[in-house]
């Protein structure tokens, strides 16, 4: 296919993995363990304050030594999903489109999600993909999102199927209705993730096999499989291990309907990958090539948009506001907000909304936990794990969320610097915020940091990389310039 996306690619990809650094030992030239490479870009992003706003900075030599891997490349976006009102502020269509040339993927995909909201104050960042609105309004939404990033991007597009933890309202379409009528509409690809579908099914939403009866399954051009863990009585998607069997016998009766089937994906997270090891992933994508020998072996259907929808505008501006309704009910029952005159307030009766409480919550707490390690640390081994979490608690309910790191912890650190009675009353906490703000002020802003220290900084983290606080040190007057 060229960079113009005239051309629909046709022949299949075959078996595959979501890339991650960790994983680097299977796709390395020679190694024959997978044939496509699928890349979330934004993970290679950093954002940075430049110029009087925020910009995104991509990892320009990761992305090349990507480019130059050996297998097919398919690119998956994870943070500007396609079921939502509100785009990224910050302009990221370059770096999408820089990567989509560089890796010549047969086509894109995103996520049939949210992920902010629009607010009089700006932009509100969910802090987690979240459920759209399934009804024809949120369908109009959703294709026109779908039509723009085709356009940008200049290739094919397909939707993620989606997992959600809450219930169905009576109000909306049900799954299968909701992606049939996203994919006619948009005219567009499905990337079907089947354990989606089985989440979904789990905790008590449709059944997988009544969503795949009612799929359009020549438009699925793409297949991801992943583990989850279970959470309160709900099963996550965390792709986190490996895929549980009745996903494989899902999979297996599945794969002979799926004329258009072009990539089956594996996922896991790199923090996972523990839990199997690289010997376990490929043990994995072992049994995901099993399922590949089950798939038809007739010529496959032809992918990319047709002339007729091109273009063409599906939504009215009553189909935006009543989709951001939605959104802003949603995002304020998860922040613990009342929802005002909202229509959606008794959503906040949905158990689900403590489950994505609970997954927002960790997932900002781990982001923090990765740039600011020895504060947390310090903060654990000074105030306990009761008082911390409720210091993380406050900091969630208080500050919005930012989904890079790094902006997150800076945002963080300024909410711990008004607290000097924390910062006093655990020993060398103050020098080591310092210490790592200075770091995250040097990345986020090119700024520079003084840090004065009481005692060797070499004792003091050689003692919290043991997970407790140094004692008995002795006093060393000490300064670092950081920036």
């Amino acid at each position: 296919m060229s960079a113009s996306g005239s051309e629909p690619a046709r022949g299949a990809l075959g078996v595959g993995l979501v890339y991650w650094s960790e994983l680097a030992p299977l796709f390395a030239p020679g190694s024959a363990v997978v044939d496509v490479l699928e890349l979330e870009p934004q993970a290679l992003w950093e954002k940075g304050w430049h110029d009087g706003g925020w910009r995104y900075r991509v990892n320009e030599g990761l992305l090349e030594q990507v480019a130059g891997l050996p297998q097919a490349k398919l690119v998956h976006g994870v943070a500007q999903p396609l079921g939502g009102t509100t785009p990224d502020p910050v302009e990221h269509v370059s770096l999408l489109r820089h990567a989509v040339d560089l890796l010549d993927p047969s086509w894109i995909s995103e996520h049939l999600s949210f992920n902010r909201v629009e607010r009089p104050s700006g932009v509100e960042e969910a802090g987690f993909l979240l459920p759209p609105l399934q009804t024809a309004a949120g369908v109009r939404v959703a294709a026109d999102n779908i039509e723009g990033f085709r356009r940008a991007l200049g290739r094919p597009v397909a939707f993620e199927t989606g997992v959600s933890y809450l219930r169905r309202r009576d109000d909306e379409l049900d799954d299968a209705s909701y992606f049939r009528a996203v994919a006619e509409t948009a005219d567009c690809g499905i990337l079907l993730d089947l354990h989606n579908l089985w989440c979904n099914e789990v905790n008590g939403r449709d059944r997988v096999s009544d969503v795949l009866a009612g799929l359009p399954l020549d438009r699925v051009w793409e297949m991801h499989l992943a583990g989850g863990m279970p959470l309160s009585g709900y099963w996550l998607d965390a792709h986190s291990g490996a895929v549980p069997p009745p996903v494989i016998d899902l999979a297996a009766e599945l794969m002979p309907r799926l004329r258009g089937l072009r990539a089956l994906m594996f996922e896991i997270l790199p923090e996972h990958l523990p839990t199997i090891g690289i010997d376990g992933v490929h043990r994995q994508i072992e049994a995901l090539r099993a399922l590949w020998a089950l798939k038809p072996r007739e010529t496959l259907p032809p992918i990319g948009a047709s002339s007729s929808t091109s273009k063409r505008a599906h939504g009215r501006p009553e189909d935006v506001d009543e989709a951001r309704a939605w959104e802003n009910a949603l995002v304020d029952l998860i922040r613990g907000r009342t929802t005002g005159a909202s229509p959606y307030g008794d959503v906040a009766a949905d158990p689900g909304i403590d489950i994505l409480r609970e997954l927002v919550g960790d997932f900002r707490r781990a982001g923090l936990t990765r740039a600011l390690r020895y504060t947390m640390t310090a903060l654990l081994a000074g105030l306990g794990s009761q008082q911390t979490h409720a210091l993380l608690d406050a900091y969630i309910a208080q500050e919005d969320a930012d989904p890079y790191p790094a902006v997150e912890s800076d945002r963080f650190a300024r909410f711990l610097r008004e607290r000097p009675g924390i910062l006093d009353r655990v020993q060398y906490l103050r020098e080591t915020l310092d210490f790592e703000h200075g770091l995250l002020r040097a990345t986020l802003f090119g700024a520079t940091t003084e840090i004065e220290w009481s005692a060797d900084p070499t004792a003091i983290f050689d003692a919290l990389d043991s997970g407790h606080l140094p004692t008995a040190l002795p006093p060393m007057h000490s300064t670092m310039r950081i920036g």
